[in-house]
């Protein structure tokens, strides 16, 4: 996948799908897959624009905004899905003030040589959200542009709920991975350089690979996960503790992983921790040798689970 800027002018006519993409949850999959679509139909080249910061942290700035998927681990998913072109426009207090039609003749239709639109039944943009996907579709009638407007996606039975980031960023608030992980169509993931600890871990015979979640990422409860651990094409089956790790007083909140395998690792680059499972809620231990006896009981535990969800 290649990241595009503004200046970029595209060879052939585009399908262009518009929207923040946060979690690149299976509703979002939907329009990519549309677009897909259309760009395979017409010959058209296939860009996704998306924004950053998410505007609401410009609009609401008072009203904190925790994302599912930061930036990277965003465009992680993105050429995961088989996205080949990319456009993050900076979202600005000055790009918020651009009236609707101006912004679609000038980003989608100067700068992108747009032919067909794909966007989300609730996609709004421009001065004041007034632009809506109506807008769009009276825009494109008038300017023989073809747009495409993707129903809701509801997650599976019982509970036939409209597919959300909202939904999504409450899930995994709840603790909830295992139910996110449903309507993202991916894990709940963590994406970041590992740090370096206090090596406290590896002396207790449980080596951990910490690493400190991005400040605007949304975070389960502190608590013990199961999940994967992935570094240059390797999904490692790993546990780790997202907390302040009271048994020795800490304070600061850091996701500790110990990879399962008893092999050595050296990481120079960022990884990604998927959330598979939640194990049991952060505890203090009496001692040390109490802690370890409960991590050798959660590592058994996560194989086991860990096995049947590579199976699934």
């Amino acid at each position: 996948m290649e990241q595009i800027d503004q200046d970029h002018r595209p060879s052939r006519p585009t399908v262009v799908t518009i929207g923040n993409f946060d979690g690149v949850h299976i509703g979002h999959q939907a329009l990519l897959r549309r677009a897909q679509a259309e760009a395979r139909a017409h010959n058209l080249d296939m860009v996704v624009m998306t924004f950053d910061p998410h505007p609401l942290t410009v609009l609401r700035p008072n009203m904190p905004l925790s994302l599912i998927t930061p930036t990277d681990l965003k465009l992680h998913y993105l050429a995961e899905a088989g996205v080949p072109w990319v456009q993050i426009l900076p979202f600005t207090e000055e790009l918020a003030m651009v009236p609707p039609f101006a912004f679609l003749q000038l980003y989608l239709v100067e700068r992108l040589k747009v032919q067909s639109v794909v966007i989300g039944y609730n996609f709004t943009f421009g001065s004041g959200g007034t632009g809506n996907a109506e807008t769009i579709k009276s825009w494109g009638q008038a300017r023989n542009v073809f747009v495409h407007v993707i129903d809701p996606i509801q997650d599976q039975e019982p509970a036939r709920k409209v597919v959300s980031s909202t939904r999504i960023r409450q899930l995994i608030k709840e603790g909830q991975v295992t139910e996110a992980k449903e309507d993202l169509g991916h894990p709940f993931a963590v994406q970041a350089s590992v740090v370096a600890g206090d090596a406290r871990g590896r002396q207790m015979g449980i080596p951990t690979a910490n690493i400190l979640p991005p400040s605007n990422q949304i975070m389960p409860p502190f608590g013990v996960y199961a999940g994967f651990l992935n570094y240059r094409g390797i999904s490692a089956e790993a546990v780790a503790n997202w907390g302040v790790r009271p048994t020795f007083a800490g304070s600061d909140p850091v996701l500790e992983v110990h990879i399962l395998d008893g092999k050595s690792w050296s990481f120079e680059q960022s990884v990604r921790f998927d959330f598979i499972e939640h194990l049991r809620p952060e505890k203090k231990f009496a001692s040390p040798g109490e802690l370890v006896q409960q991590i050798e009981k959660d590592v058994e535990r996560a194989r086991t689970l860990l096995r049947k969800a590579r199976q699934r």
